[in-house]
């Protein structure tokens, strides 16, 4: 870190989750892309055809596989640790009939990721495993694979493995459904 960068970051001001509320009402960010991380605003990478399209084939075997058990929410806000609101690909959160836009509990957090990767992995993953995120999944689309986080202590996810387009996966939080990853990974050529 140079002496300036050093400067800087002491007399830095980091944004609360509240303010960052209260700006994004007012419009602050509407032709922006941005999430809360760490109480700094974050800009978020644009999505690609091959992001997009993994959005919309994830969205509709979500909501087929967990709709019935959760709420599936994409690219929605979600409170982590004290200063953050990310805006994960998606989440899956109890079913309430509570109105709200923040979900008191969150069984799975996914982010589809191909620039943002190392962002997903070493800045995010954290952030879910302080909060109340019992697992995180990373679709890796340029690898066409499923980085799965589980077992949050201590601020990290004990846990950690990949799967591939063969694999399946049962969500710690619904143990009883089999989740297929192929309709989703696509394939690549090596």
């Amino acid at each position: 870190m140079t002496e300036l960068e050093a400067v800087l970051h002491e007399r830095e001001r980091p944004l609360s989750v509240a303010e960052y509320e209260a700006l994004a009402r007012t419009g602050a960010f509407q032709n922006e892309r941005v999430e809360l991380v760490r109480g700094r605003l974050i800009r978020m990478a644009p999505q690609g055809e091959e992001h997009a399209w993994t959005i919309e084939t994830m969205n509709e075997l979500l909501i087929r596989a967990f709709g019935s058990r959760a709420r599936v929410r994409p690219q929605l806000p979600v409170r982590s640790a004290g200063d953050s609101m990310p805006e994960p690909d998606f989440t899956l959160v109890e079913r309430t009939d509570e109105p709200g836009p923040h979900p008191s509990r969150v069984f799975l957090v996914i982010e589809v990721s191909d620039s943002s990767l190392r962002y997903d992995r070493s800045i995010k993953a954290p952030l879910y495993a302080e909060g109340t995120t019992p697992e995180y999944w990373i679709v890796n689309t340029s690898a066409g694979q499923l980085e799965v986080f589980r077992k949050p202590e201590g601020g990290v996810f004990t846990e950690h493995f990949v799967l591939g387009r063969e694999d399946v996966i049962r969500p710690v939080a619904f143990p009883e459904i089999e989740f297929p990853l192929k309709p989703f990974l696509l394939a690549r050529p090596h």
